[in-house]
């Protein structure tokens, strides 16, 4: 009977240490920021370096994150921002998302591109 207790209090030990762990980490990182992350994956390579403008600041380009996944997230403060993905030989309409500690803390925007007559990359 001694042994499945003593298991217990080492699982119930382990768990506890690591809620502190992770309490430790979101304290010591700063807490959850506020991120616009842009999803590429329809376009892949096409809008791979393309640069990302935020309320008219570059801000940085579309990097692929690991092998497959295209996408990129930038900080950015809690409000209102103008987003703009900027392809060369591309037209480049902006859209407008919020983040906010009310509502949501990630703002996600789809990039496409629109070929009609003329190149044109889309948020969504």
């Amino acid at each position: 009977m001694a042994m499945p207790l003593r298991s217990l209090q080492w699982r119930a030990a382990l768990s506890i240490v690591g809620a502190l762990l992770v309490l430790a980490w979101v304290f010591a990182s700063g807490g959850p920021g506020y991120v616009v992350q842009i999803d590429y994956n329809w376009t892949r390579d096409f809008l791979d370096s393309a640069v990302v403008e935020i309320d008219g600041d570059s801000i940085g380009i579309l990097q692929r994150y690991g092998r497959s996944q295209f996408i990129t997230g930038f900080d950015v403060e809690p409000g209102t921002h103008t987003v703009r993905v900027l392809k060369e030989g591309c037209e480049s309409p902006s859209d407008t998302v919020e983040v906010s500690a009310q509502g949501s803390r990630i703002a996600i925007l789809m990039a496409d591109v629109d070929d009609g007559f003329r190149c044109r990359v889309v948020l969504r």
